[in-house]
């Protein structure tokens, strides 16, 4: 390993906390799926004013559409339920 360069002096991923650890992966989570929602959310509008008469295929995207609003909402209202948890369950 001599041969890496910064291999010595490398640190690995550290926090003071669990907590940091926990918000810090679902801040990271919401940075990167915000903008993968708004690409899909785009696509599956485009497919569903292209889907012209064809009913069944309407529904299965007015689907996707659903699910994936409702992932936003867990995903990006996910720093309010933790919080609520954390006071119902007795956490500082």
């Amino acid at each position: 390993m001599d041969s890496i360069p910064g291999y010595d002096t490398a640190q690995p991923i550290q926090f003071a906390t669990l907590d940091q650890l926990l918000w810090g992966i679902v801040k990271t989570i919401q940075v990167y799926s915000l903008p993968v929602m708004a690409l899909s959310i785009a696509a599956l509008g485009i497919a569903l004013v292209m889907s012209g008469d064809d009913t069944e295929r309407k529904s299965k995207l007015k689907g996707w559409i659903t699910h994936l609003l409702l992932g936003g909402l867990l995903v990006f209202g996910a720093a309010t339920i933790a919080s609520i948890l954390k006071t119902f369950l007795g956490g500082k």
